[in-house]
C-alpha cells in the first residue's frame, strides 16, 4: 500500500488520480493559478521543496488575513466566472514576505471599495499604497500585497472614481490618524488567532475552483463558543475543513505554521482526557502501563487485543512527533482533526474519502510481520497475507486518525451532561445571533446527532420546528462527542443554507431584488434546472402528469374534498417537475403560485430559494402552463414545444450569465412535438458529439 504524500495522495477525490503523480508545477497551480514559467521559477527559489507554497512570515500573514477578511465581507457569495476568479483573483504567487496577485481590471473598483477604511469599521484600516516594480503595492506594517500589473496611473485613475471616504488609501508614509490606528489594532486582535489559517486560505485560494460546482464561490468568519472559524459553503453546505484537507490534497500544499502558544500538544494524555471523561469504565482506572493505549484502542472502536494496543502505542508515538512539528500546525485549526474523522462514515455530510493524516507513512512503516499481525487482529483473518498487511496499515492510520483528532479538541468545547440511568449525553446552547438552540447528543453505541430545535421558523411547521443537521456512527462513545462537537461548528451556522424536506424550501429566504430577471435569477442560484436536464425526464414525466392544471389555475392545489387538510398538492406541469427535481415549490397562499415561472412573481420566489430555471426551460414551461384547466401532457407538450420552435434561441440564450454552447442549441431546436418521441429523441442526442 502506497501511502506517500508527496508528490500525490493515494486517495482518488476531485480529479487527483491515484495512479498518476503530478508535478510539483500542477500542484502549485492548483493553489495559484499562476502560469507554467511562473509556479517553475518560484518552486525554484525555495529553500523547502517539501512544501510548494511559502508559509507567511509573521507580520505578512497578519495582513493578509485583514485583506482576506475584507474581500469576503465586501464580495459574499459571489459567481467567480462573473468577477475573473475567486474574488476577482485570477492568479498569485505567494513569497514569505509578499503576495503577488493578479486581479481581473474590471474588480479593481470593487477592490477599493472593500479595502477602504471607513469610520463604520468596514474596511482595512492603516492601508497605504506605494509604487512598486511589477504594478502597486498595498502595505501593512509587516506586509506587503503587490497589485501584479496595476501601475500607478492606473491606480489613481480608479482611486479618483469612487466617491466614498477613501481616508486609508492614501500614499506609504502618510501617518494612521488616531481613529484608523485604533481600529488597526482592534482588527489584527481579532484575527491573531485565525490569522495564520485565513493567510494559508488565500495563498492557495484557487483550490476553491473544483469546490464551486454551482458557481459560485462563498467563505464567511463565524465565531463559535468563543473562536473564530473560516467557512466554505461554495457548494451551499457549510464545513469549517480547511480547503486542503477538504479536498483530500497532498502534503506539499498543506501550510506550514506555528505551534499554539500553549506548546504542542501530548496525545497520550488528550487521549486518556477524552475517554476518562466521557466513559471512565472504559480504562483501568490507576496507573499501568499502556493506559493510554488501551484508552485510544477504545476511542478507535478497537478491543484490547494486545497486537492492537502495541499498534495504538505505535501511533501515540508518532502522533507526538507529528504534534510538535511546525510543518503540521494546520491539525490544530478548524476545531481539530476530528474534522477529518467526519468523513469516514458513508454518506455523511462531507461524503469524501478522509484525508491521509500527516505521519501515515511513518506509523505504517513497520515489517510486514507486525503489520500481518495486527491485520489480522484488526480483520479477524483473511485468505492472504496481502489483504492482512493492508488492513494492518489501514488500522495503524486509523489510531492515528484518532490520537491526532483527541489531541487536537478545541479549547473552547460545549459542556456534556448526562441523565440519570440514562447513557446518553446530550449538550445544549442557544444558537448564536438568533432563536433556537443547538443540542448534541451521543449514545453509548457511538451514534451522535446535532440538531437546532425551537427555531419559530415558519417554512418548519411540518418538520417539528427542527432541523437535524447530522446524525451519524462513530467508534465509541468518546469518538460520538469529539464528532458532534466538530459538527456543531457548522450547524450553528447551517441555517440560511437549509432546506425544508417538502418543497425544497429555504428555511431563511433569501433577500431579493424587486424586479428580477432570469439572468440575475440565474446568477444569484445555487442550482440551475437545464434543458438538458428537463429533457432528460420529459418521455417518463408524461405518464406521471398526464394531466395536469394550468398556471392561473394554481401550481400547488389544496383538496377542497378534505376541509382541514393542512397540505397543498401538484396541480401543474411546473408543480411536477420542480417535484421532480427536488425544486422549491409556492405555498397555495403566494402571489407565485398563479403566475408564470417568466413572471416577477415566480423569478422572486426563485430567487428567495436560490434557484433558477434555464432561458429554455423557462420558456417550454411559461407556455405549457399557459393553457387554462384541466389539460393532458400532450398538449401542454405541445404548447411548449412550439414556443421553443418559434423563438429567438440565441436570443434567449443571452438571459443565461452562463455560455451556452451550440450541442444544448441543438438540442432544443430538434424538440419533438410528438411526445412519443422524446425518450428516442434524448437517447440520440446523447449519442451525438457534444
Amino acid at each position: 500500500m502506497n501511502l506517500t504524500l508527496t508528490p500525490y495522495t493515494p486517495r482518488q477525490q476531485w480529479g487527483l488520480r491515484a495512479d498518476a503523480a503530478l508535478a510539483p508545477t500542477a500542484l502549485r497551480q492548483m493553489a495559484t493559478g499562476e502560469t507554467d514559467e511562473t509556479a517553475a521559477a518560484e518552486l525554484a527559489r525555495l529553500a523547502d521543496r517539501a512544501r510548494l507554497i511559502p508559509t507567511a512570515t509573521a507580520g505578512q500573514a497578519r495582513g493578509e488575513a485583514r485583506i482576506f477578511r475584507a474581500l469576503m465581507h465586501a464580495y459574499g457569495r459571489h459567481r467567480a466566472t462573473l468577477a475573473g476568479g475567486p474574488f476577482g483573483i485570477r492568479s498569485l504567487t505567494p513569497r514569505e514576505e509578499e503576495l503577488v496577485v493578479g486581479i481581473a481590471p474590471s474588480q479593481l473598483p470593487r477592490w477599493i471599495d472593500a479595502l477602504a477604511y471607513r469610520p463604520d469599521g468596514q474596511g482595512v484600516a492603516g492601508l497605504r499604497w506605494a509604487r512598486h516594480r511589477d504594478g502597486t503595492a498595498l502595505m501593512l506594517p509587516g506586509m506587503t500585497l503587490v497589485l501584479d500589473g496595476i501601475d500607478e496611473s492606473t491606480w489613481r485613475a480608479a482611486l479618483a472614481a469612487r466617491t466614498d471616504n477613501l481616508a486609508s488609501l492614501m500614499p506609504y508614509g502618510i501617518p494612521t490618524i488616531v481613529d484608523e490606528a485604533d481600529l488597526s489594532a482592534t482588527q489584527a486582535a481579532e484575527l491573531a488567532h485565525i490569522a495564520d489559517h485565513l493567510s494559508a486560505t488565500l495563498r492557495r485560494i484557487r483550490l476553491v475552483d473544483a469546490l464551486a460546482r454551482n458557481g459560485h464561490v462563498h467563505l464567511f468568519t463565524t465565531r463559535y463558543l468563543g473562536a473564530l472559524h473560516l467557512i466554505e459553503a461554495c457548494e451551499a453546505t457549510p464545513t469549517v475543513l480547511p480547503l486542503w484537507i477538504s479536498r483530500s490534497l497532498p502534503l506539499a500544499l498543506w501550510p506550514t505554521g506555528r505551534i499554539p502558544a500553549q506548546g504542542p500538544a501530548d496525545p497520550y494524555a488528550a487521549v486518556l482526557d477524552v475517554v476518562t471523561t466521557i466513559e471512565p469504565a472504559a480504562v483501568p482506572p490507576y496507573p499501568t502501563q499502556g493506559r493510554a493505549a488501551l484508552a485510544l484502542c477504545h476511542l478507535a472502536g478497537n478491543r484490547p487485543d494486545p497486537a492492537l494496543v502495541q499498534a495504538a502505542e505505535h501511533a501515540l508515538a508518532v502522533a507526538t512527533r507529528i504534534l510538535a512539528d511546525p510543518a503540521h500546525a494546520g491539525l490544530y485549526d478548524a476545531g481539530g482533526w476530528a474534522g477529518s474523522c467526519r468523513t469516514y462514515p458513508e454518506g455523511s455530510v462531507h461524503g469524501a474519502d478522509p484525508c491521509i493524516p500527516p505521519g501515515a507513512e511513518e506509523v505504517t512503516a513497520l515489517p510486514d510481520a507486525d503489520l500481518i499481525r495486527i491485520g489480522d487482529r484488526a480483520l479477524g483473518g483473511a485468505p492472504d497475507d496481502a489483504r492482512l498487511i493492508s488492513a494492518g496499515q489501514d488500522e495503524l492510520v486509523h489510531l492515528l486518525d484518532w490520537a491526532l483528532a483527541a489531541a487536537t479538541r478545541p479549547r473552547n468545547r460545549p459542556s456534556w451532561s448526562q441523565e440519570p440511568l440514562i447513557t446518553t449525553l446530550r449538550s445544549t446552547q442557544p444558537l448564536p445571533g438568533r432563536q433556537g438552540i443547538v443540542e448534541l447528543t451521543a449514545s453509548s453505541t457511538g451514534v451522535y446527532r446535532v440538531r437546532l430545535e425551537d427555531l419559530g421558523l415558519t417554512e418548519l411547521v411540518h418538520e417539528g420546528d427542527s432541523v437535524e443537521w447530522e446524525r451519524e456512527a462513530a467508534p465509541s462513545q468518546s469518538a460520538a462527542v469529539l464528532l458532534a462537537e466538530h459538527a456543531a461548528i457548522e450547524a450553528s451556522v447551517c441555517l440560511p443554507f437549509q432546506r425544508e424536506h417538502r418543497k425544497q424550501r429555504l428555511v431563511l429566504p433569501a433577500p431579493v431584488p424587486s424586479d428580477p430577471t432570469i439572468r440575475s435569477v440565474i446568477a444569484g442560484a445555487d442550482y440551475v434546472l437545464s434543458f438538458t436536464a428537463l429533457a432528460s425526464i420529459l418521455g417518463q414525466l408524461r405518464h406521471r402528469a398526464d394531466s395536469s392544471q394550468g398556471a392561473v389555475d394554481g401550481h400547488w392545489q389544496t383538496d377542497s374534498t378534505t376541509p382541514g387538510d393542512p397540505y397543498d398538492y401538484l396541480g401543474s406541469l411546473t408543480a411536477y417537475v420542480s417535484d421532480w427535481f427536488a425544486l422549491p415549490s409556492p405555498h397555495h397562499e403566494e402571489d407565485a403560485n398563479t403566475a408564470s415561472v417568466d413572471s416577477t412573481p415566480y423569478l422572486r420566489h426563485l430567487a428567495a430559494h436560490r434557484t433558477a430555471l434555464d432561458p429554455f426551460v423557462t420558456r417550454y414551461l411559461t407556455a405549457a402552463d399557459s393553457l387554462p384547466g384541466v389539460r393532458t401532457f400532450e398538449e401542454r407538450h405541445l404548447a411548449g414545444a412550439a414556443a421553443l420552435r418559434t423563438t429567438d434561441l440565441a436570443a434567449l440564450a443571452c438571459q443565461d450569465v452562463r455560455p451556452v454552447r451550440e450541442p444544448l442549441l441543438r438540442l432544443v431546436k430538434s424538440i419533438p412535438q410528438d411526445p412519443d418521441q422524446l425518450t428516442a429523441w434524448y437517447e440520440h442526442h446523447l449519442d451525438q458529439p457534444s
